[in-house]
């Protein structure tokens, strides 16, 4: 049925309440808000399919054009490679999930995360300390 107002209430404070710890864990660790989420429910067992890994490997791709076409064998010059369409984008990126089947997903989320710590406004000592804490990941995998 509908919910009371005063269930939307509580719920409401609830939810404003979780906001700001999650705010407060992502200023003193450096990492995005969704990253945490999704941390954290996958700490608790639950299943995120919120990723799409497309999304994260066309941002991959832009960055590393060259190499990735040289996957399929395929030489164009930067200015043409710039205009790659997503039929060869397709064909590239089946090549790396084929590549590094067991950790294609993991590249692609570090790279991301990379990405993002670099482009973060964040004090020389909160990108050394995010930058530790990626590298220990990237170890990791």
């Amino acid at each position: 049925g509908r919910r009371s107002a005063e269930l939307n209430a509580a719920l409401e404070a609830g939810f404003a309440a979780v906001e700001r710890c999650f705010l407060e864990l992502s200023a003193s660790t450096t990492l995005p808000t969704s990253q945490l989420i999704n941390l954290f429910l996958k700490s608790r067992g639950c299943t995120v399919n919120g990723t799409n890994y497309w999304n994260l490997y066309a941002n991959y791709f832009k960055e590393h054009v060259q190499t990735e076409l040289a996957r399929i064998a395929e030489k164009l010059p930067l200015e043409v490679a710039c205009l790659v369409g997503a039929t060869v984008r397709t064909q590239c990126y089946n090549k790396f999930k084929e590549v590094y089947s067991d950790s294609y997903q993991d590249i692609l989320l570090m790279h991301e995360e990379a990405s993002l710590l670099g482009s973060s406004p964040q004090t020389i000592a909160q990108h050394g300390q995010g930058f530790q804490k990626h590298y220990r990941r990237v170890i990791q995998i």
